[in-house]
């Protein structure tokens, strides 16, 4: 049959892909059909016209590519059917396929949009003018050995087995071997030693029979090629302790007087079809098998499945009031910063005013109740950033007794069990004592104020079989911490919603239903289990379960047994609510510190690359603009060796929380804060190690960058800086130091400042828009023969210049400036 090189896409004409729009634009002939009798009935026209393609593509969407593809074979035995298919189809596609034996050898399966496809189709196409030629020769071989007698047949096999195997060895993928109609093997090609390991050496002459693959049904295809032409067969090859599933294709080779000469064997490996089927006859044999295990067990676990439905519907419940709950603390916490900080800045100004000092001390107790609501809030969903230590809660409990008994009252019985050899725990300190003393309080008001409170420590084992039967709950060991009261208890219907936020039984105005609901968030997000057993006129236990660790104890310095003072260091503070802002400056003034200010990131990093000194850095953890609080917080370090670090933020996101705790070295103060705790909490961060936490004599020591006595005198001084975040912060920090600073942002605006004004020093960047800072200084000297100047830069020192002057390049410290200062 005479072979074109027309290439045939069939497909429904649905959008395809680029790759498949490429093959078909190179294609002789193309069809946009959707049904299959009409691509059978084209394609019938086409052969008669044109005979055989090298290859057809069936491209997606057809409605029967499979019956296409067979309707194809039918006509056209050789041709190779390239069937292409859409991503989310293809599994489906391949499983049909393997129920398709009579689609024959030739035939392909390719994802739509595959960047290979073109190399695909080249490689098919180049298959199929392989197998061409090798027919022609292999009609041309019958031709020559029809001419000749049965005896020449032996006398010639030697002669043309050369010319036979080089044509052989050019066919890929299939294993061919050729034999006598005797059954005698004449030819093979490599592939038939890859596939079958048979010997080479040893193959030639030996009849077919005498295979290891040859089996009876084999034996019979061979018998009937005389009649019936060609017979294709399947058999199983048992080969390296593995079965290999072989397709044999068996063809008669006559001579011209169309009498019988040989036979030859087109074999394939179809171990991956079975290997499909066999998956595919296990998974319903799996499922029927399934089914009837299911229905044996229905019963047994329906009350199991509910329970576990039932705790998971809750989960789902709680954890989508987290989400909701978490953004309006984070916005709460905010105000309260506000109000909380003025109020303490106000109850400083009226120390003998007795009443205004009671009315601001009600507020600040508001305050402090609506901060204490946030953190509930921010509790139960899980966002306040835990730092957690190794633990151990002995300590904690023993070290809470005396606080409990006074939040109880007298009437209130207190018995503590403590198991022995208590595990380690890892867990945030000072939100396991909250959760403690709330715990304790909401048994006081089970037990109305009369009854016993029980406290038992203890290490415990939760098995596989209770964390099936609780969702929320994974198996192993924890240290168990147990509060019971001796209360009216709860009816299951009431224990179902304890965890939930402001669900409560008490009366209105007695209680916010937030006691649980916190304890619930902070030990899911400790990684542990939380259980309510409570039984109507009993009374209720909770139980909380700490993962065990294998950690010593770590030991802390609490912060609220130090005392309240402040220093002289310089602070950068980096906060974007003005509000926020001005009240922490004043706060931190107040307590003696030279406050820097920065409203975003960027103006914060400004503030850091103008070479002024900051002792630490003060930054709200939600910042807007390109530069985020833990790129300030890095670079910072990098430009300020030694510099401390300290966050703050009412609701952290992931930027320095991870797993809901806080990132390893990283200091954080949650908002809303007291006075109080910001200098207690900064004095320990600043305070050098070994020293005593007083108020200090002097600014905090870093090797060269020891802060002077501050100066004070009357020269004023002139900064010229186009950084406006850069020359506002000097322009604050020479005010501190006692001088009159004056400022402008170029060389025009200084030269007029300077015509209205006496300026003693001129303190310039040199790099300024339009003039020069060094332009300006000359004009600037030739005015007054006295004016100092002082060049800043980060280009190094300035030099060979005609008039006196002193250069500080960035980024310079604070004692570098003030030594230059004092000489001028």
């Amino acid at each position: 049959m005479d072979f074109k090189s027309a290439l045939i896409v069939a497909h429904a004409g649905a959008p395809s892909t680029a790759q498949l729009e490429q093959v078909a634009a190179q294609c002789d002939l193309r069809a946009t059909i959707g049904s299959e009798k009409e691509v059978l009935e084209w394609a019938r026209d086409v052969g008669e016209k044109e005979g055989a393609p090298v290859i057809v593509i069936l491209g997606p969407d057809l409605t029967h590519p499979v019956g296409i593809g067979r309707g194809l074979r039918a006509m056209w035995a050789d041709t190779h059917i390239l069937f292409v298919q859409r991503q989310e189809g293809i599994e489906q596609f391949r499983k049909a396929l393997s129920h398709a034996p009579m689609l024959g050898f030739h035939w392909s399966l390719s994802e739509d949009g595959d960047a290979s496809l073109p190399h695909q189709v080249e490689n098919a196409v180049a298959a199929t003018r392989k197998r061409t030629k090798l027919r022609m020769t292999l009609d041309r071989a019958n031709l020559k050995l029809a001419a000749r007698t049965v005896a020449d047949v032996d006398e010639s096999r030697h002669m043309m087995s050369e010319h036979y195997l080089a044509n052989f060895l050019a066919q890929a993928g299939e294993s061919i071997i050729a034999a006598d109609k005797n059954g005698r093997v004449l030819y093979w090609n490599a592939s038939v030693l890859q596939l079958l390991g048979l010997d080479g050496t040893k193959l030639l002459g030996t009849e077919l029979a005498r295979l290891p693959f040859w089996s009876a049904e084999l034996g019979s295809a061979v018998a009937s090629v005389e009649r019936a032409g060609t017979v294709r067969c399947e058999l199983v090859y048992q080969y390296r302790d593995e079965s290999m599933f072989l397709e044999v294709g068996c063809s008669a080779v006559y001579d011209r007087q169309q009498r019988l000469v040989g036979v030859t064997l087109v074999i394939r490996d179809t171990s991956e079809r079975h290997r499909l089927l066999e998956v595919e006859r296990e998974e319903h044999r799996m499922t029927g098998s399934m089914l009837i295990q299911l229905e044996r067990m229905v019963e047994e676990r329906t009350a199991s499945l509910r329970n576990v439905e039932q705790a998971l519907h809750q989960a789902q419940k709680l954890e989508s009031l987290g989400k909701l709950t978490g953004g309006v603390a984070h916005d709460f916490n905010n105000i309260l910063q506000v109000i909380g900080g003025n109020l303490d800045l106000l109850k400083e100004q009226f120390h003998g005013a007795t009443t205004v000092r009671d009315r601001l001390e009600m507020a600040a107790t508001a305050v402090e109740r609506g901060a204490k609501l946030a953190s509930q809030l921010l509790a139960f969903a899980r966002k306040q950033p835990l730092k957690p230590l190794p633990t151990n809660l002995v300590r904690i409990v023993r070290e809470m007794d005396g606080l409990l008994r006074r939040a109880l009252g007298e009437t209130i019985e207190i018995e503590t069990v403590i198991g022995g050899g208590l595990w380690t725990a890892m867990v945030d300190r000072n939100h396991l004592e909250n959760v403690i003393l709330n715990l304790a309080i909401n048994a006081r008001d089970a037990m109305d104020g009369r009854g016993r409170l029980t406290i038992e420590l203890g290490n415990a084992l939760l098995d596989d079989h209770y964390a099936h039967t609780n969702a929320d709950a994974s198996a192993g060991q924890y240290v168990m911490l147990a509060i019971s009261d001796t209360g009216g208890g709860m009816p299951p219907e009431v224990a179902a919603h304890a965890f939930e936020p402001f669900y409560t039984t008490k009366p209105e105005g007695q209680g916010t239903g937030l006691g649980l609901s916190m304890a619930y968030g902070f030990v899911k997000q400790s990684s542990g289990h939380i259980k309510i057993y409570s039984e109507p006129g009993i009374g209720t236990t909770i139980k909380v379960y700490l993962p065990r660790i294998h950690q010593v104890e770590a030991e802390v310095t609490d912060l609220r047994r130090l005392p309240t003072v402040g220093g002289k260091e310089t602070i950068l503070v980096v906060e974007d609510d003005p509000a926020v802002r001005t009240t922490v400056v004043d706060i931190l003034s107040e307590l003696g510190y030279v406050v820097l200010k920065a409203s975003d990131g960027q103006g914060g990093l400004n503030v850091l690359q103008s070479g002024i000194p900051v002792d630490l850095l003060f930054t709200d953890v939600v910042m807007p603009g390109p530069v985020r609080s833990t790129d300030l917080a890095r670079q910072a370090r990098e430009l300020h060796p030694g510099i401390e670090i300290l966050f703050t933020s009412g609701y952290t996101q992931n930027a320095i929380v991870h797993g809901g705790r806080l990132d390893a070295g990283v200091e954080l103060i949650s908002k809303p804060y007291r006075r109080e705790d910001l200098a207690k909490k900064i004095r320990s961060l600043l305070v050098v190690p070994g020293e005593p936490l007083n108020p200090p004599q002097e600014p905090k020591l870093q090797g060269a960058n020891r802060v002077l006595p501050v100066l004070t005198g009357p020269k004023t001084i002139l900064v010229v800086e186009d950084n406006d975040d850069a020359r506002q912060m000097l322009c604050e920090l020479l005010q501190a130091l006692g001088y009159t600073a004056l400022s402008a942002v170029s060389g025009e605006e200084a030269l007029n400042r300077m015509r209205e004004k006496h300026i003693d020093i001129l303190l310039t960047d040199v790099g300024l828009p339009g003039m020069s800072g060094k332009e300006l200084a000359r004009q600037a000297i030739a005015s007054d023969a006295n004016l100092k100047i002082v060049f800043t830069s980060g280009y190094g020192v300035v030099e060979h210049l005609s008039f006196p002057s002193h250069s500080l390049p960035k980024p310079y410290k604070l004692q570098d400036l003030q030594v230059i200062l004092e000489s001028l």
